[in-house]
């Protein structure tokens, strides 16, 4: 059976497909009919009982409507026996007020309601803003509803696009859809019309799977020139859909190529004529008056400036055939980020530190910067003449994406001001109810040049992100075409496609080709995600050339920060003044020098931050924690946010704050802590472990057992090497490996012990001698081209002492030497665990050794005084904080003037900590990590209780004394020590022990 498409259907014509599909299902479900048929019965008396005594009064009908509603649901109390609430409170921090919702259920649905005729749209950044603050158990769903229609929203899946709109007449027939509010036991997975987010996924893995196909198989063919015909082919697609190209003409075609593939053939020549020949149409000016591509209206844009014709093999004609036959009608342009990720190979994705943002992580950066200050400024005006006015910045206002990726930022920022430029309208439609203010607005709206894709910049180093970006915001144009070429907007020309060469550009955003910092256009707002990648790998990933090159460029900045600190400082220094950026970053934007490369510079030139997460996991493909930071450039006088995201939780915490700090903390401030001399010159008492840096100069146990009994002098020089993990994973702190450090013996000493020099010599020396080389080689020819280019000789450093470890620590050794204990703790931790070692074992870099041995001293480094300075100061491992000796230790204030029996209280307090520690743990053969993970679980725990006391007898030794008698000023006793003090670090301890 064939049935005539119709274009618009009436509503009989709905009311027929829908009762036909009632009547499939009784027929071959009856069961699943029959237990739907009240619910059937009491949604058509709900629809009758609107359209007899439902006005659609927002104020005084939308409680008995939502409690109808869900009566009609099969909820015999209505709305109050499913567990939802109507007026639902939602404190406003921000305006220090409270909103109410219309009705929340949590965790399944949030419904607004809306004056009867409403237009849905403008209203859905409230429900949006609604549901970001409903958690814990935010609603899955989200329903805007005027009383004559449902749109359902999933914002998970998508954050602008209904994935239904059901008219109020057609409930009974959609419990398809409404299948989610249904009583327990009934409830099931709602069945949508079509399902957006799994066509645009499958959409884009088979137009994705193409271009990988071209690449391999076409090896003439350059990767921009095959991402170009694959985004050709995808702009068609979407064309099509939209009725900009006649006929489904690109899905005909394709078709025809698929049917007439010639047999026991590779490659179709038919397809190399029929598409190539469609684009060459869309590229022609004015409209194609005859032959296959009849019709045909002129697209150019850029896009279609480079046509290059290519015969499709078998494989990517099905994939564009299967993607043809979706609706790219309603198409989400995140996709483009996707074929993006996709197209591009892992290495050089990495080396770029390219990386997908989803759009809801989008929305935590464009609300902030763009929604909320122009809805602000839209509220507050109270006249006709100010509403025009911002009109007119609004159509102006310049927005940039400095790395921009696919330009889903980009489309993101569109989206949102078009919506806001149809809020302002309808305020002045609403506004203008005199003859004369009417015929202003049509003048007004006759000369207007509308919000448009060239008020939108980006760039980005990657040829093919900068056609997606293009791409991508053509279709954002195409989009808005379609929601307003009915209304206000009607002189907004669909085609031809915009020219965006001028305005996503293929360049790197932080030098020119001559290697000068490049210029960004002056913009009033700056969004985007930088690249990421961190200080110690910029060197092996860009090379030697780009760093100095960049530093040269850019000399002010701090050569130990990350590389995305480049792009705030370098937003904060373009945006206009007043203007307002937002960026993610990687969460080591908060710590030591790339905070003080970034946020410390935003703050200390103006910039106030007011929106902030200070660290969340990142829901793309890469693996690593993020910030997102959100500031003014200017005062900001309105209620700032700060959000974290708890360890295991995947929803964010919002706290309302007076201030943030660059840290993005919420307790301790840490920023304006200098270096204590006491701390930092001679002698030290904090140091890093041992690097070995090849794995040549370790021994398993078994291995050294046979080496220290052949010969005994080999302990001179061959030890046991504790790493962090083991210190407290391992029972009793056990070392697993033993490593032979000649760090303290030129060649001649070392070459005393034969066995094990032979050993480094065979393992380590052929590999020192291969990257000393190959440096050499790359110095060499930079050195070339550019004779003042400082090289990195690390490698050739290396070599000239390859029988030592990289990470020698002589100063460390030393010490060591001369005592019997240390104290040590793993470099990386997620809670503070110190311990004392023996030392006859050597420490590994990623334990932090204290050259302590009395139990005052330690008693300090395990209180929660030193654990918070610890993470305040740090940076950060994903969900570990990592113990650095600057800022941590260098900034470090120990007590100023604690007394003798203070001094005595914190000893004993240790001594008993460690002594129920070790006691528990050898009855029990525990590890620390053993022992600690029971303060995770709920109920009075006796190490709980001693952490308490010690951090009660150190909090004491932080308190000042009492003013001595007869007046004068007691001793400092706060918690910051000024730089060039000798007060003695530990109170005077010395090194004895108190027991």
């Amino acid at each position: 059976m064939t049935f005539k498409t119709v274009k618009k259907p009436s509503e009989h014509v709905k009311t027929y497909i829908y009762a036909k599909k009632i009547a499939i299902i009784t027929y071959l479900c009856p069961k699943i009919y029959n237990n739907m048929q009240d619910i059937f019965d009491t949604l058509t008396q709900f629809v009758a009982y609107c359209a007899q005594h439902i006005k659609g009064d927002e104020k005084g009908e939308a409680q008995m409507f939502l409690d109808r509603f869900f009566t009609a649901l099969g909820y015999a109390e209505g709305l109050k026996g499913a567990g939802a609430t109507c007026e639902f409170r939602i404190k406003n921090e921000k305006k220090r007020s409270t909103s109410f919702a219309d009705l929340v259920w949590k965790p399944i649905v949030l419904i607004e309601m809306k004056k009867k005729g409403v237009d849905l749209s403008l209203h859905y950044q409230q429900a949006f803003t609604y549901w970001t603050q409903l958690v814990p158990d935010r609603p899955q769903f989200v329903i805007l509803c005027n009383f004559d229609a449902f749109w359902i929203y999933d914002l998970n899946i998508n954050i602008y696009e209904p994935l239904e709109k059901i008219a109020l007449t057609e409930l009974p027939n959609r419990l398809d859809a409404l299948s989610f509010l249904l009583p327990e036991g009934r409830r099931k997975k709602p069945l949508f019309n079509y399902n957006k987010e799994d066509v645009t996924v499958k959409a884009a893995e088979k137009v994705a799977a193409v271009f990988a196909a071209l690449m391999k198989t076409r090896t003439q063919l350059s990767r921009e020139d095959a991402m170009r015909y694959c985004l050709q082919c995808v702009l068609a697609m979407y064309a099509e859909d939209i009725e900009l190209l006649p006929d489904k003409i690109f899905t005909r075609l394709i078709t025809d190529c698929y049917e007439q593939f010639p047999a026991k053939a590779d490659i179709s020549d038919l397809s190399y004529d029929l598409i190539a020949g469609l684009f060459q149409a869309m590229n022609s000016i004015g409209i194609t008056p005859a032959g296959i591509y009849k019709g045909v209206d002129y697209f150019n844009g850029g896009l279609f400036q480079k046509i290059v014709p290519l015969a499709l093999r078998k494989y990517e004609i099905d994939n564009l055939l299967f993607a043809a036959e979706k609706n790219w009608r309603n198409v989400n342009p995140a996709i483009f980020g996707t074929i993006f990720q996709q197209g591009l190979e892992k290495g050089e994705r990495h080396v770029l530190g390219a990386h997908y943002t989803s759009e809801l992580d989008i929305k935590k950066i464009i609300d902030p910067v763009i929604v909320q200050p122009w809805n602000e400024k839209i509220d507050e005006a109270e006249s006709l003449d100010e509403l025009y006015s911002l009109l007119n910045e609004l159509s102006s206002c310049k927005v940039l994406d400095p790395s921009c990726g696919s330009g889903n930022f980009l489309f993101i920022a569109f989206k949102e001001m078009k919506l806001l430029e149809r809020k302002l309208i309808a305020q002045v439609r609403e506004l203008s109810t005199r003859r004369e203010d009417s015929k202003r607005l049509i003048a007004f709206l006759d000369s207007y040049s509308f919000v448009n894709i060239k008020q939108f910049y980006g760039y980005d180093k990657n040829p093919i992100a900068v056609e997606l970006a293009k791409v991508t915001l053509m279709i954002a144009k195409e989009m808005a075409w379609l929601e307003h070429k009915e209304s206000y907007d009607n002189k907004f020309q669909a085609l031809p496609l915009d020219d965006l060469d001028n305005n996503i550009v293929c360049i790197d955003a932080l030098i020119t080709p001559g290697g000068a910092a490049k210029q960004w256009i002056e913009a009033d707002i700056i969004v985007g995600n930088p690249p990421y990648q961190s200080r110690s790998k910029m060197l092996s990933e860009f090379g030697t050339e780009y760093m100095n090159t960049l530093y040269t460029a850019y000399p002010e900045m701090n050569r130990y920060a990350d590389f995305c600190t480049f792009w705030f400082y370098k937003a904060h220094e373009t945006l206009k003044e007043g203007g307002y950026a937002g960026l993610v970053g990687t969460n080591t934007i908060r710590e030591n020098n790339s905070r003080e490369a970034s946020l410390d510079y935003i703050v200390n030139n103006g910039g106030t931050i007011f929106n902030a997460v200070s660290s969340q996991i990142w829901e793309g493909e890469a693996a690593v924690y993020v910030s997102i930071v959100n500031w003014k450039k200017g005062d900001y006088k309105g209620q700032k946010f700060l959000y974290f995201q708890p360890e295991k939780e995947t929803l964010l915490t919002q706290y309302a704050v007076p201030f943030i700090n660059s840290s993005l903390s919420l307790h301790i401030d840490v920023t304006s802590a200098i270096p204590l001399k006491i701390n930092t010159t001679a002698p030290k008492y904090c140091f890093k472990g041992q690097k070995h840096g090849h794995k040549g100069f370790l021994l398993t146990n078994t291995e050294a057992a046979y080496y220290l009994k052949k010969n005994p002098k080999n302990a001179e020089v061959l030890k046991p090497y504790l790493i962090g993990r083991e210190l407290v994973a391992n029972v009793g702190a056990k070392p697993e490996r033993y490593v032979i450090d000649f760090s303290q013996k030129n060649i001649i000493e070392a070459g005393g012990y034969k066995e094990l020099f032979k050993i480094i010599q065979k393992k380590v020396l052929p590999d020192r001698k291969t990257a000393a080389d190959n440096q050499q080689n790359e110095n060499q020819l930079l050195l070339t081209k550019y004779k003042k280019l400082r090289v990195n000789t690390s490698y050739i450093q290396y070599y000239q002492s390859w029988w030592q470890l990289i990470g020698k620590r002589p100063e460390l050794v030393r010490i060591l030497e001369k005592k019997k204990r240390y104290i040590a703790c793993s470099e990386v931790s997620k809670r503070p665990i110190f311990e004392f070692v023996s030392t006859k074992i050597r420490p590994n870099a990623t334990l932090m050794v204290f050259t302590f041995e009395d139990d005052y001293s330690f008693g300090i480094l395990q209180s929660a005084f030193h654990w918070e300075w610890w993470k305040a100061k740090c940076s950060t491992l994903g969900t570990g904080f990592r113990y650095t000796i600057d800022p941590v230790w260098d900034t470090f204030p120990f007590p100023q003037s604690p007394t003798e029996k203070q001094i005595a209280k914190v000893a004993a307090a240790a001594v008993k900590l460690r002594t129920y520690r070790h006691e528990v743990m050898q009855k029990n053969k525990w590890s620390l990590r053993d022992l600690y993970r029971t303060l995770d679980m709920p109920g009075k725990n006796p190490l709980r209780d001693l952490h308490e006391a010690l951090d009660k007898a150190v909090g004491e030794a932080y308190s000042p004394p009492a003013p001595p008698k007869g007046g004068g000023v007691p001793p400092i006793g706060g918690a910051v020590l000024p730089i060039g003090s000798s007060y003695p670090p530990f109170g005077g301890a010395g090194g004895d022990s108190y027991h």
